[in-house]
């Protein structure tokens, strides 16, 4: 009986191998967080509390964004991003000098402020820039999509936002765009064919991304009718706001 199931797992096994199943291949993927160790070219970092590792490719192009005087370096605490191909490497890694950890959330005076308000209310030092770090800690805090933006927004290369390129960069933010208008005001903007209710493609477009599109409008629809309501969406604007 014994030998039977032996002859009867070794077919199985033989069967799959000859048929080319393997193991799935690893998927590349983003990776951000802040940095736990640096050992030569490995480094780990705590993605969504899990620690992960891997290697800095020695061609990667390194992007160190709002540094200035600071030593350009990879350290403990620092924040990354960092796009691992399938194979565990980096070949290009975004990094920053630490920031909050908390999640960041506009003060209700801040959602009254003019775009000049806002820039001086962050520019900590009173240097008339914002550095990325004081930038991230008032403003607008995001491991994956802050460093890239930032970076974007900073035209003339200087390594800070001066207030003409902050106030480009506020229009892309989504808790201040949707700040200066009222909950109504934003449901009639949108609601396209004045039926009194923002279908999937209309609340995008309010949005202003496609951006989690499955997720957002199920969140806002809370009578499940396939429709948003003025209260409904002002009630979902209340989840991004406070």
């Amino acid at each position: 009986m014994k030998t039977k199931v032996t002859l009867i797992i070794v077919t199985i096994c033989l069967i799959f191998n000859s048929s080319g199943v393997a193991a799935p291949k690893k998927k590349a993927e983003t990776l951000h967080g802040v940095v736990e160790s640096v050992d030569g070219n490995k480094i780990t970092v705590n993605y969504r509390r899990k620690s992960r590792s891997f290697t800095l490719n020695g061609q990667a192009k390194v992007n160190c964004v709002g540094f200035l005087k600071a030593k350009k370096e990879i350290k403990p605490g620092f924040v990354i991003r960092a796009g691992i191909d399938s194979k565990g490497r980096c070949n290009e890694l975004w990094v920053t000098l630490p920031i909050p950890s908390e999640h960041l959330k506009p003060s209700a005076k801040m959602l009254k402020m003019t775009p000049a308000e806002l820039h001086r209310m962050a520019d900590s030092n009173g240097d008339g820039e914002l550095s990325y770090v004081e930038y991230a800690t008032a403003i607008y805090r995001s491991p994956k999509h802050g460093p890239v933006g930032f970076n974007k927004s900073d035209k003339n290369k200087s390594g800070t936002l001066n207030l003409k390129e902050f106030e480009t960069k506020l229009e892309t933010i989504k808790w201040y765009r949707i700040s200066r208008k009222t909950p109504a005001e934003w449901h009639a903007e949108f609601d396209a064919n004045s039926d009194g209710a923002l279908n999937k493609q209309e609340f995008v477009a309010f949005l202003g991304s496609s951006a989690h599109i499955d997720t957002f409008p199920k969140r806002a629809d809370k009578d499940k009718s396939g429709g948003i309501s003025p209260v409904e969406l002002a009630g979902f604007i209340d989840t991004i706001l406070k």
